[in-house]
C-alpha cells in the first residue's frame, strides 16, 4: 500500500513538473487549430472564436507562451483539409488540434473516405514531428442511427490507432437534444453553429483535455 501511494505521488509530481516546464518556456509555443467553421468562429467576432478563447484560457492557466494559430476554414471537408495540410505544416506549429469531419456528413460523403482523409492528415503532421490532438464530432440528429454510430466510431478508431489525445465531442454542452428536440439556447439560428456563449462553454469543457495534451508533449 505504501509503495502504491508513493508511486501515485511520484506520478502527480512528474505531471506537475512537466506542466511547470511548459509554462516556463520563454519561446512561443505555436498551437494550431486545424478545423472548419466550428473552430473558425462562423458569424462571430474574432475575439469570440474558439481559437481566441482557447489562447485566452491557456494564458489564464499560466501558459503565457502559447500562441494559438487559427488554421480553420469555414465549410472545409476533410478532403479540403488534406489538400492544405502542407501549407499548415509550413507555418511550423509545435502541435495541432485537429477538428474536421462534420461537413463530410452534411454533404453525404463516404465515411470511409472521411476516415482515410483524417488518417492522412494525422500521418502528415506526425511525419513532421507535430503531435496531434483529435477532436471528434457527432452526426446530426436527422442522420440514421447507423451513420451516427459509424461517424462517432471512426474518431475513436483513429485516436486508438495513432495513440492520440482525444476529445470525443467538440460541441459537448452546446449541441444538446431533449427528447429528440434540439435545444437552441447556445446555437445560432442555423441550428448548427455555436453562439459566442456556446463557444465559451465549448472552450471551458475542452480545456482539461488540451492541458493534458500539452503535458504529454513534455514526456
Amino acid at each position: 500500500m505504501k509503495n502504491f501511494l508513493f508511486f501515485s505521488f511520484f506520478l502527480f509530481c512528474l505531471s506537475l513538473a512537466s506542466n511547470t516546464a511548459l509554462k516556463a518556456q520563454e519561446e512561443a509555443f505555436r498551437l494550431m487549430v486545424f478545423g472548419d467553421s466550428l473552430s473558425a468562429g462562423y458569424r462571430l467576432q474574432p475575439q469570440e472564436a474558439f481559437y481566441a478563447l482557447l489562447e485566452e484560457s491557456l494564458h489564464k492557466k499560466g501558459y503565457n507562451n502559447v500562441e494559438v494559430i487559427n488554421a480553420s476554414i469555414s465549410g472545409n471537408t476533410t478532403a479540403q483539409g488534406l489538400a492544405r495540410v502542407d501549407k499548415a505544416i509550413a507555418q511550423k506549429p509545435h502541435a495541432v488540434l485537429l477538428e474536421l469531419g462534420i461537413n463530410d456528413v452534411l454533404q453525404g460523403l463516404d465515411l470511409k473516405q472521411t476516415e482515410n482523409n483524417l488518417e492522412q492528415i494525422i500521418q502528415r503532421f506526425q511525419k513532421n514531428n507535430i503531435p496531434v490532438m483529435l477532436i471528434g464530432m457527432q452526426a446530426p440528429p436527422m442522420s440514421s442511427v447507423e451513420l451516427r454510430n459509424q461517424f462517432t466510431q471512426l474518431y475513436k478508431d483513429l485516436a486508438k490507432k495513432y495513440r492520440l489525445t482525444f476529445y470525443p465531442f467538440f460541441m459537448d454542452g452546446v449541441f444538446v437534444e431533449h427528447f429528440g428536440v434540439l435545444d437552441m439556447k447556445y446555437l445560432q439560428d442555423d441550428a448548427a453553429h455555436p453562439t459566442a456563449q456556446g463557444v465559451q462553454i465549448m472552450t471551458q469543457k475542452i480545456m482539461p483535455t488540451v492541458e493534458r495534451f500539452l503535458i504529454t508533449l513534455e514526456d
